[in-house]
């Protein structure tokens, strides 16, 4: 960390800290002098060392000990709880909320694609939801990956800051969301538990999303069980183990999905007693997007769109591209 301080000047680091209004701005204005790549979090550390004034024997002192013995001081292991993903705003008009779903498939956040908010906003325009579920996968992780992670993509600070941006402005348009834990989204999680490091040490997911303290209407859970206004529940998860629609008879419920990027499709089994339906709700990402260069040679492409379920009947809502890759603004089906 010293070797790569020493690389700038102090003229340098404080010019930074003008030319960006946070620290994402300011570690790419770093990093374009060409010298090494800067993080945000090293920026943040820097800016702490530069501005903050610690006194020793009553006197200001600005020693970077003095500065690392303060930030020290300010941290401290939590307890975790089964609440940290718990929603802690209060809804009301709950008996109307499952009249009209909009629901969000994966996002792979900062891979998502770069007009999925734009066609949520559509989307939710039209049909008015009363409720927004999220399947899951809204971050990707892909530094963190279990799986070799691509060298020339960004590194898990950089990517985590990027992903922010997607998901707070998400946030900002659906402040009131039930969320899916999924395998992209627990990645750090699964990644502190392989190594040994106690969940103690590590931030409550909402905190890691959210700085801020924003996103106190989301509600992470592993499944978010509703019942429709006809009375027939629905399970939505980010995946099943195994056939789908069989899990859904076996359940005696239908099922919601995300995890399958190409897959965008509504399937029912009718038994002598009950009609079933399963949605596999396709995805948002950005097909072109590096992250993604494994699935190249997949014969099942990403369908983009997303899903809904209006006065109990289950809809699925394509995103149509143009030739570049955009979504073309328009809306059909409705």
């Amino acid at each position: 960390m010293a070797k790569i301080r020493s690389l700038f000047k102090n003229e340098e680091v404080m010019a930074s800290f003008d030319n960006g209004n946070n620290d994402f701005e300011a570690a790419t204005y770093l990093s374009s002098l060409g010298r090494v790549e800067v993080s945000p979090q090293l920026v943040r550390y820097w800016r702490r060392h530069m501005t903050e004034v610690v006194k020793k024997n009553g006197q200001p002192y600005a020693g970077t000990g003095a500065v690392d013995l303060v930030i020290k001081s300010e941290v401290t292991l939590r307890k975790p709880s089964i609440t940290d993903d718990d929603r802690t705003t209060k809804l009301k008009g709950t008996k109307k909320r499952n009249s009209r779903i909009l629901i969000i498939p994966d996002q792979h956040a900062p891979y998502n694609h770069p007009d999925a908010v734009n066609f949520l906003i559509a989307v939710a325009a039209k049909i008015r939801p009363t409720r927004v579920i999220n399947l899951g996968d809204e971050t990707d992780g892909h530094a963190l990956s279990m799986h070799d992670s691509d060298p020339s993509l960004d590194s898990a600070g950089v990517e985590l800051t990027k992903a922010r941006v997607f998901i707070q402005e998400l946030e900002r348009v659906f402040p009131v969301m039930d969320v899916c834990h999924s395998n992209h989204g627990s990645l750090v999680y699964r990644r502190a538990f392989k190594s040994g490091i106690p969940a103690e040490y590590i931030k409550p997911y909402r905190e890691v999303l959210f700085p801020q303290g924003e996103g106190q209407g989301w509600d992470w859970k592993d499944k978010h069980r509703v019942t429709l206004p006809n009375g027939e529940d629905v399970i939505f998860q980010h995946q099943s183990a195994g056939d789908t629609l069989n899990n859904a008879a076996h359940e005696r419920v239908s099922i919601v999905e995300g995890h399958e990027h190409g897959k965008f499709e509504i399937q029912y089994r009718s038994s002598s007693s009950a009609l079933y339906w399963t949605i596999i709700s396709g995805c948002l990402i950005d097909p072109k997007a590096l992250a993604f260069a494994y699935g190249k040679l997949f014969p099942k492409k990403p369908i983009l769109g997303c899903s809904a379920i209006i006065d109990s009947i289950p809809r699925l809502i394509p995103m149509e591209l143009d030739a570049h890759g955009r979504w073309t603004g328009v809306l059909n089906g409705f």
